[in-house]
């Protein structure tokens, strides 16, 4: 199996940054950025991510000045 790993918590460390800072730049919903800041992609269907925008990506390393790879990762689940 295979996933994407929202790395997003790291940027905001590295840039001195908080969620709430994040969302008011974006417009995107605090609890929405706590589910990527948390890589909430666990079993709890409610939670998990499903989709994220192109759009929403690029505002995203704009506004932190960074590169795509630097906020998500593409890895590899291990079989059980």
């Amino acid at each position: 199996m295979k996933m994407i790993k929202f790395k997003l918590k790291e940027q905001l460390e590295i840039k001195g940054k908080t969620m709430y800072w994040l969302s008011k730049q974006t417009g995107v919903r605090p609890n929405t950025l706590s589910q990527w800041v948390n890589n909430e992609d666990v079993d709890n269907s409610n939670k998990k991510v499903k989709s994220i925008s192109l759009e929403t990506l690029d505002s995203i390393c704009e506004i932190l000045d960074c590169e795509i790879g630097d906020i998500i990762e593409h890895v590899k689940k291990k079989d059980h």
